[in-house]
């Protein structure tokens, strides 16, 4: 019976230690979405070249970090 709760147990734990960090980061996406203008946004990301997907890039770098 051990065999099937421990693996439970432990991603409990893991979704418990994550969630802090998962709600800290819909905040702040939140926040994002009621101050910055999203078309301001599509038109710098959204165009759909090469420098739009560098732009993406580097934003996007910092995240895991």
């Amino acid at each position: 019976m051990d065999i099937l709760f421990i693996p439970f147990l432990e991603a409990w734990k893991l979704l418990l230690e994550a969630s802090v960090y998962v709600v800290f980061g819909l905040m702040v996406s939140g926040f994002l979405r009621v101050f910055l203008n999203p078309n301001a946004i599509a038109h710098h990301l959204g165009e759909g070249k090469i420098r739009s997907v560098f732009k993406a890039a580097l934003l996007g770098i910092p995240i895991p970090l």
